[in-house]
C-alpha cells in the first residue's frame, strides 16, 4: 500500500485584495490563512503517516514570493524530513524555476523537478521497491506546450507509478491553458495517478487507469473560490484502483448566501440575520472563518429602506462590529439587495400609468439581449473617462440582467414612495 498526500496551488501569502484597503485587520487574517491552510497539509501528512507529499506547482503567487515565505515553506517541509516523509515539487506558472530565489534552500527530502525533462524518483521502504514518481517543472510562467506527452513509463516500472504535473486537461474554465493536454495522450502511458495541479476546484477527472486528479486549492483567496477546499489523502496498491479522499484544508471559507425576507415588515429578522449564515451552509465546518456575501431577495415593505444609499453598507459594518469571536467567524464581506416592492406587478402593468410603462420598457429589455447590450453601450459611451467606458464593456448578459433588475426595482420603490 502506497499512502500519499496531494496538493496544489498553495498560493501563500496572497491577500485578499478586496479587503486590503477597507479592512486591514481582516485582509491580513486572509494572507496568514494560505500559510496556515498549508500547516494543515503537514499535520495530515504526520497523521495519516504519508509515505510522501506531492506539491503539483503555485506554491508561490508570482509576485508574493517574500524571503520570509520561502523561509516559512522550508520550516514545514522539515517537519516532514523529521519523520522521513519525502516531497515532491512541480513548479507551474506561478512559481517557475526561474523564480526561485537561489538562496531558498530545501531540506533533503525534498525533490524539486527539473523543467528540462521528466524525472524520474523511486522510493523504497524496508528494503522493497514502493512507487516511482515522475515529475517535470514549468522554467518559465508561460508554458503553451504539451508537458504530459514528456512521461514515458520506464522499462523496469516500480509497482505503483505516479506522474506530477502542473497543466490543463480538458476546460480550463477561469484559469489559462497552461500545459495542455487531452485524457487520450495520457491514459494508455501506463501511469497509475496523474496528480495535477492549475485548476483550483476539487475535481476527479478519470477514477482509474490511470487516475487522474486536480486536488484544487487548500484555500480559496475570494469569492470565485467558494466552498470547501484542501488537498487529497490517497491510498493505492498495484493494479488497483486508488482511494481518494478529500479533506478540507481552508481556515477562512467563501460562501455565497442568499436570503428570502419576503413577507417581513420590520428589521428584527436582518438584525439576527448574521446568527443564520452557519445553518445556511449545508457541510458547515465549526473549525473554519467565514467570509460571508448575502444577496437578500423577496417581495418586502422593506424594499425601499435598504436601498437608501449606504443603507447595505452601514449593515454590513454593524455586522462585523459585532462578530462572535476574534477573528470574525462569520465576517460579511457585502450584502447586495435584490429585494422587490412589495406590491403586484401585474397589477402595475395593468395601471397604465408611468410605472408600469417603466415595467413595459424593462420586460422589453430583458426579452431582447441585443437591445439590452446596445443600451449598455449607449450608457458607457457617457462616461468621460475611457478606463469607465472600458469597464462597461467587460459586463457580461448576466450581470446586465442583475443590474437591469437592480434598477427597474429601485426606480420603482421610488415611484410608489412619491405616490403615497
Amino acid at each position: 500500500m502506497v499512502k500519499f498526500v496531494h496538493c496544489s496551488d498553495l498560493h501563500l501569502d496572497t491577500p485578499f485584495k478586496g479587503l486590503t484597503r477597507r479592512d486591514p485587520a481582516h485582509a491580513e487574517r486572509q494572507r496568514k490563512a494560505t500559510t496556515e491552510s498549508f500547516s494543515r497539509i503537514i499535520d495530515l501528512c504526520i497523521e495519516r503517516n504519508a509515505d510522501f507529499l506531492i506539491i503539483a506547482g503555485d506554491i508561490y503567487d508570482s509576485a508574493n514570493r517574500s524571503v520570509a515565505t520561502q523561509i516559512g515553506f522550508a520550516k514545514e517541509l522539515a517537519r516532514l524530513e523529521e519523520r522521513g516523509v519525502h516531497v515532491f515539487i512541480a513548479c507551474g506558472n506561478h512559481d517557475p524555476l526561474s523564480d526561485w530565489l537561489p538562496a531558498a534552500k530545501l531540506p533533503e527530502n525534498t525533490c524539486r523537478f527539473v523543467s528540462e525533462r521528466v524525472e524520474r524518483v523511486r522510493l523504497e521502504r524496508d528494503g522493497q521497491v514502493l512507487a516511482d514518481v515522475y515529475g517535470i517543472s514549468f522554467a518559465e510562467e508561460r508554458v503553451t506546450e504539451n508537458l504530459a506527452s514528456m512521461f514515458t513509463l520506464a522499462n523496469d516500472p516500480a509497482p505503483v507509478s505516479i506522474a506530477v504535473l502542473h497543466g490543463t486537461v480538458g476546460a480550463a474554465g477561469p484559469h489559462e491553458r497552461y500545459s495542455p493536454f487531452r485524457v487520450e495522450d495520457v491514459e494508455t502511458k501506463g501511469f497509475d495517478y496523474w496528480a495535477l495541479g492549475h485548476i483550483h476546484k476539487h475535481s476527479i477527472v478519470r477514477e482509474a487507469y490511470p487516475s487522474i486528479v486536480y486536488p484544487g486549492n487548500p484555500q480559496g483567496r475570494d469569492f470565485g473560490e467558494t466552498g470547501p477546499k484542501g488537498c487529497v489523502y490517497v491510498e493505492i496498491e498495484a493494479r488497483s484502483p486508488p482511494s481518494v479522499e478529500f479533506v478540507p484544508t481552508q481556515t477562512i471559507r467563501f460562501e455565497d448566501v442568499t436570503v428570502d425576507i419576503s413577507g417581513e415588515e420590520d428589521y428584527e429578522r436582518l438584525a439576527s440575520l448574521q446568527e443564520e449564515l452557519p445553518r445556511r451552509v449545508a457541510d458547515y465546518d465549526p473549525e473554519s472563518g467565514y467570509v460571508f456575501r448575502i444577496r437578500l431577495e423577496g417581495r418586502t415593505p422593506l424594499d425601499s429602506d435598504l436601498r437608501r444609499e449606504g443603507e447595505a453598507e452601514a449593515l454590513v459594518e454593524q455586522m462585523n462590529g459585532s462578530a462572535a469571536g476574534p477573528e470574525g467567524a462569520a465576517y460579511v464581506d457585502r450584502i447586495e439587495v435584490r429585494t422587490r416592492p412589495d406590491v403586484d406587478l401585474d397589477a402595475i402593468r395593468a395601471s397604465g400609468d408611468f410605472a408600469a410603462e417603466v415595467l413595459k420598457l424593462s420586460d422589453g429589455l430583458r426579452s431582447d439581449p441585443e437591445e439590452l447590450h446596445a443600451l449598455f453601450e449607449e450608457v458607457g459611451a457617457e462616461f468621460r473617462y475611457g478606463a469607465a467606458r472600458r469597464e462597461i464593456g467587460t459586463i457580461g448578459a448576466d450581470r446586465m440582467n442583475e443590474i437591469l433588475e437592480e434598477s427597474t426595482m429601485k426606480l420603482l420603490g421610488r415611484l410608489l414612495e412619491d405616490a403615497e
